[in-house]
């Protein structure tokens, strides 16, 4: 599995950013959301510390500019499209209650980031 989310990250990495002007890319939001990921799809009990501190560490990038909480959107949902991981409607509700943080940005079953 750890080598799926490297290669995953070495690929935003090559991509670059598909979010347009901000000041970082999709492979910084896959390092501090991939983590979470175990635990969107049930493979975990519990998010892990590492997901818990990327989520904050996604929140601080979502108020580097008013396109922030977009980005980070459309980041996440690239990443669950290109690792075809079906995110579970109950563990991402819930995970702002396990990692005690309100999210910056939005993230759900079907995300819509264009209407953000």
């Amino acid at each position: 599995m750890s080598l799926l989310f490297a290669c995953i990250t070495v690929l935003f990495s090559i991509i670059g950013s598909a979010v347009g002007q901000s000041s970082y890319d999709c492979s910084e939001v896959a390092d501090n959301f991939i983590p979470c990921v175990t635990y969107l799809v049930e493979l975990e009990s519990r998010p892990a510390n590492q997901c818990c501190s990327g989520l904050q560490v996604l929140n601080q990038m979502a108020k580097i500019n008013d396109k922030g909480p977009r980005n980070i959107c459309q980041c996440i949902e690239d990443l669950a499209y290109t690792m075809n991981a079906p995110y579970v409607a109950s563990r991402i509700q819930s995970l702002s209650r396990e990692c005690h943080i309100h999210f910056s940005f939005p993230i759900s079953i079907a995300m819509d980031c264009h209407r953000i």
